[in-house]
């Protein structure tokens, strides 16, 4: 799958071929599409390692914070170091994102991410506030990516915190200056 993966950052599900992974992969075309029935199925399982991996590593750095301080902290990694740190995911999911649009079993999958980062933020928000920071989240993700200018880790972590505390006592902060 990292072949797929690797095509689909690239050249985006419309570039995804049997020859072009099979390239990637360094492996005769023939074994592409000896495993592979169909260019469907590939991506959908490009998009199933993609999501466990990007879920498995929220909900480990989350399950590394334990105090109410730390959480902000642990979050603003996985944006900073995590997410934003690796622009071919990015990549792979705004193609994981376009395609859930018009597929219901990507849809699905999609869903199923949503609810691991939810129920990963449960373990320090209820969740109303696991739901907005985790939309926060995702919104800090599509601005880094294409942002002309870079979002500071200071920032994300103000960010996080108004989203936190609004959320829990209708709160709302100045933001920070910049850096």
């Amino acid at each position: 799958m990292t072949s797929a993966l690797e095509v689909l950052a690239r050249d985006g599900i419309a570039g995804i071929t049997h020859r072009a992974i099979g390239t990637a992969a360094d492996v005769p075309l023939g074994s592409i599409t000896y495993h592979f029935a169909t260019l469907d199925d590939i991506v959908y399982q490009a998009f199933e390692t993609h999501v466990d991996n990007l879920a498995s590593r929220f909900e480990a750095r989350l399950a590394s914070c334990h105090d109410a301080d730390d959480i902000i902290e642990c979050i603003a990694a996985a944006i900073t170091d995590d997410l934003a740190a690796h622009p071919n995911e990015l990549a792979v999911t705004y193609e994981l994102y376009g395609d859930a649009v018009r597929k219901p079993e990507t849809r699905r999958l999609t869903q199923r991410w949503i609810e691991r980062a939810e129920d990963a933020l449960t373990e320090h928000f209820d969740r109303a506030t696991a739901r907005l920071i985790d939309v926060v989240v995702e919104g800090l993700m599509v601005r880094m990516s294409i942002a002309q200018q870079p979002i500071s880790k200071k920032e994300v972590r103000h960010l996080l915190t108004m989203a936190a505390d609004g959320a829990q006592t209708g709160k709302h902060r100045t933001p920070p200056t910049k850096e």
